[in-house]
């Protein structure tokens, strides 16, 4: 883009810069650096192609001067550099040779090109693995929690991608490769030993799949043998922890990892009355509707009453609601006939008619399409599915388990969820409670889980985990659950080596930062007054000695949840939406209130 200047803008046509800059293209190596009165501006080239010079909003680099005409050259990159006069008023003249129109003359890097009379030059880039960082996990980690509540919030998709080199003594050469063939805007960061992760922003399945072989080129070229993970939102997971968790275990080349993979656990009592009552209703036909935050272990328990009833032998079909189209979501559910649409070739039973005489887990009922509510209703109701194209229904007998994080009462009031089709799934309601609540088990799955990390990563024996380590991951309000615990155990057995894992292993400021607090202070009701802190309006001052200290969140599981809503919502009620003034209020970091704010699906302020 123009550096800062006016007068000179970089336009995209369907011959070249624009499809050269777009995702996965080869990023060029040459720039335009265009000198004039009023006229001081660089633009990248693409590594091949022709390039328009003119002052036309139509040119691939426009020059707004009145010696420039509207379609002034045309500059040819290819294994050569020419460039041609197009038939210009004031001319193109190249060492001291003014070009008739439609001739060209050969350019070399660094020579004075007079278009009109302004001076346009083509030089060699600098490196750009130069000015590109490589962030820390922790980083990279908040970073990737903001990008999926802006997806949520706008529906664009984005990808994460984790790349795995066997070689260490690599790395170097990878991170290379990553920062010189990767866009400024796509985020790198350092997991560990061996492995890298990047969030490539604003891409669909198709423009990733061009991303990842032009990487595994790129890498092969090197001399680096790697394998590279993808994980896509929201077609993959909805969240960053499982998002982490599907590229780790794609880049070691291994079937995604299912929230059923978490060891089943039972040493808090909650779970033991929880546990107590799913083996009461698993022998029976009753639906269920599993609640609980994300990466709780709803599909954990949905698969335990499933394996403990009548249909254990038969099958456990598991379905995200949240992952398919609304179209493909139809076709799947309920099959289609031959000729029903374009591409249908020929007649298929859907997952419905498949898991006849089994369970079906429908993972994020909150996300069903409304269009797809009528038609599962019909389902439960009636025990008969319909084909797309079909004119007769089949019999099925499924048994519906349900899962959500949502609240499906207020989307029942907000007109998102039908009231009939809630009726119907919650024959009886589940409640897991959050992993921060459970802290007598955080033991027991950390240690299952480095069992499964050793597995999978080849490491011959589990480590073990120090009893500072063990007293930090009691102490973490743990937000992501039992799937955020499942990657800091991974992670911290990489970089380890397969040793003892103490505090240093542990991503400790994202942990401190969360840590749960024991002393209950009550957020004061008053209204601000002139001692309270400035206004988001005004500039931030130093708050005097004199000011009381500010009120520290409680966040003791113990602790009624609503209560710390209702304190978070008066915080930015008070700092007037400014999440930072607020996180003062409350005694926390900024990112804590972010993940509270999220967690307790408040509405997120808006800058006045």
């Amino acid at each position: 883009m123009a550096d800062g200047d006016p007068h000179a803008t970089l336009r995209g046509s369907a011959s070249t810069p624009r499809r050269a800059h777009a995702l996965g293209a080869p990023s060029g190596r040459l720039c335009l650096v265009v000198i004039g009165e009023g006229l001081d501006a660089t633009y990248p080239l693409p590594d091949a192609g022709k390039v328009g010079i003119g002052r036309s909003p139509s040119s691939d680099i426009r020059i707004e001067h009145p010696s420039v005409s509207r379609d002034h050259a045309l500059l040819t990159i290819g294994d050569t550099l020419q460039i041609a006069d197009r038939g210009s008023a004031n001319g193109t003249r190249i060492r001291d040779r003014w070009l008739t129109a439609e001739a060209s003359a050969e350019v070399a890097l660094g020579e004075p090109i007079d278009v009109g009379s302004v001076m346009v030059v083509v030089q060699q880039r600098s490196a750009p693995a130069q000015q590109r960082h490589i962030w820390a996990h922790g980083y990279f980690e908040a970073r990737l929690d903001e990008e999926c509540a802006r997806a949520k919030r706008s529906g664009a998709t984005f990808a994460v991608l984790r790349i795995h080199c066997p070689t260490p003594d690599r790395s170097r050469v990878v991170e290379q490769c990553l920062c010189r063939d990767l866009r400024a805007m796509d985020v790198i960061g350092y997991y560990g030993p061996s492995e890298h992760e990047v969030l490539v922003i604003d891409v669909s399945a198709d423009q990733i799949a061009v991303v990842t072989s032009k990487l595994t080129t790129a890498l092969t070229a090197a001399g680096v043998q790697a394998n590279i993970g993808v994980a896509l939102y929201p077609h993959d997971a909805r969240n960053p922890y499982e998002l982490l968790a599907r590229a780790s275990s794609a880049a070691l080349g291994q079937v995604p990892v299912p929230s059923s993979a978490s060891p089943l656990v039972i040493a808090n009592v909650a779970i033991q009355n929880l546990d107590r009552i799913v083996q009461r209703i698993a022998g029976g036909t009753i639906s269920v509707l599993v609640t609980g935050e994300t990466g709780v272990g709803k599909e954990v328990l949905a698969e335990r009453i499933h394996k403990l009833s009548r249909r254990a032998d038969q099958p456990f079909l598991r379905l995200n609601c949240a992952a398919l189209s609304e179209s493909l979501l139809e076709s799947e559910l309920f099959g289609h006939e031959k000729g029903s649409f374009t591409g249908a070739t020929a007649a298929k039973a859907g997952l419905l008619e498949t898991s006849d005489g089994g369970t079906v887990f429908l993972d994020e009922i909150g996300e069903l399409p409304h269009s797809i509510q009528v038609k599962l209703l019909r389902v439960i109701e009636e025990r008969q599915v319909q084909r797309v194209g079909a004119l007769k229904s089949h019999y099925i007998d499924v048994r519906f388990i349900a899962a959500t994080n949502r609240d499906l009462e207020v989307e029942i009031v907000r007109g998102t969820f039908r009231q009939d089709l809630y009726f119907r799934l919650n024959g009886i309601t589940l409640v897991i409670p959050p992993l921060r609540e459970r802290t007598s088990e955080i033991a027991e799955l950390a240690e299952a889980f480095l069992r499964q990390a050793a597995d999978r990563n080849g490491v011959s024996r589990s480590p073990g985990v120090s009893p500072e380590a063990l007293a930090l991951l009691r102490e973490y309000a743990w937000p992501g659950n039992i799937r955020e615990l499942r990657n800091v155990m991974e992670r911290a057995l990489l970089l380890s080596g397969g040793g003892l894992i103490d505090i240093e292993h542990m991503p400790t400021e994202k942990v401190r930062t969360g840590l749960v607090r024991t002393t209950p202070v009550v957020m004061p009701s008053s209204p601000p007054t002139s001692a309270s802190p400035p206004s988001p309006q005004s500039p931030q001052s130093p708050q005097s000695p004199q000011s009381p200290s500010p009120p520290v969140l409680d966040e003791d599981p113990l602790f009624a949840i609503a209560d710390e809503r209702a304190r978070i919502l008066e915080a930015l009620t008070r700092a007037g939406g400014n999440q930072t003034h607020a996180a003062q209020l409350l005694g926390i970091s900024r990112r804590t209130l972010i993940n509270r704010v999220i967690q307790f699906q408040l509405p997120r302020p808006r800058k006045k």
